[in-house]
């Protein structure tokens, strides 16, 4: 009985032993926080309120003289402004969930009706227009419908006081989101404390199970594109699906592999514990997924039965279960995700 209680003492010895050889060293997981911070978010929110001051500015240019090459240009700078939201969506996480910014500015599907009645009332010059209309006809995807719909014009009456109202305000919330997230940063670089501010653990699981939602989120989509309404695709009238989807997972990518030699992503965290093998099946996952995003056609309606997705659905569901099982467990990472989130 004796040797029984030292065997099993030396077990548990031993197995405490091997979780903490798997656990990264104490100081990488802030370093990888302020990775994510400093070095992936804060210039993504820089480029986000750029591009929206140049949508705005081309709406105001090409309103006052409205014609196909200024249509043509307000729909190139829409498709930066949107590209740029998209590469920072995927993260709902700090300010930009305190704004609720992806109801604010990028709900979806919006409501065609409510479109068209706004652009009605805006051009009978009716007070508060924007005030008494419903988020589901405002943002970028409103802003699409009226610039990829049949006979798009700007000179329809109403049309270019409803653009620019719209492009304003997303103006207006992206300079605000880039506000917050440069305090944001701020604060917990210099180790601030309080209750709205997580600790460099808490911001660790808070990330990796963001990024599960995020990967989850595409796979569904994506898995659902063969039996998908049309008005409920991405990009569908733009016919950018497959664009906005890659800005998606660009984000992602950042979090979990990097993008040059500089960074300190997750795989490299991984690497400050003995985690090589893990760090290069996550490099590999990583791969697979962007080369099945690149056989998708630019116009995710096409999919179909063309079974085009998946190649993409196999490598985010191949990579879901790295991100859920491995490396959560050589992390000592608590899940809050489920396969509900990001519905």
């Amino acid at each position: 009985m004796q040797l029984k209680s030292v065997l099993t003492l030396s077990a548990l010895l031993l197995a405490g032993a091997a979780h903490a050889d798997t656990a990264a060293p104490r100081d990488a997981t802030p370093r990888y926080v302020q990775y994510v911070l400093n070095d992936t978010l804060l210039p993504r929110y820089q480029q986000l309120a750029a591009a929206n001051r140049a949508l705005a500015s081309q709406l105001q240019q090409s309103c006052a003289q409205p014609g196909d090459a200024g249509l043509a240009a307000v729909r190139q700078h829409w498709q930066q402004a949107y590209g740029s939201w998209m590469r920072v969506a995927a993260l709902n996480w700090g300010p930009t969930a305190q704004l609720r910014s992806q109801r604010t500015i990028a709900f979806k599907p919006t409501r065609t009706a409510l479109v068209d009645s706004a652009v009605s009332r805006s051009a009978a010059h009716e007070a508060d227009v924007f005030d008494t209309t419903g988020t589901a006809a405002k943002g970028y995807t409103a802003i699409e419908y009226l610039l990829y719909r049949p006979a798009a014009s700007l000179a329809t009456p109403g049309v270019c006081t409803w653009l620019q109202r719209n492009a304003d305000d997303i103006g207006e919330h992206s300079a605000e989101l880039q506000r917050q997230w440069q305090r944001f940063a701020a604060r917990i670089a210099a180790g601030e404390s309080a209750d709205d501010l997580p600790s460099s653990q808490q911001a660790l699981e808070e990330i990796i199970n963001l990024t599960l939602a995020g990967n989850n989120e595409l796979h569904k989509e994506l898995s659902r594109l063969s039996s998908q309404k049309p008005e409920l695709v991405s990009g569908q009238r733009s016919h950018s699906g497959k664009r906005l989807l890659q800005a998606q997972f660009d984000l992602l990518q950042q979090l979990l592999v990097g993008g040059n030699g500089k960074d300190f992503a997750l795989t490299q965290l991984l690497a400050q514990g003995p985690q090589p093998a893990l760090a290069q099946q996550l490099r590999q996952r990583v791969v697979a997924v962007n080369k099945g995003l690149a056989q998708l056609p630019d116009d995710l309606v096409q999919v179909g039965r063309s079974g085009k997705e998946k190649a993409a659905v196999q490598a985010l569901a191949a990579l879901l279960t790295l991100l859920e099982g491995p490396v959560a467990d050589s992390l000592d990472i608590t899940l809050s995700f489920n396969e509900s989130d990001g519905d």
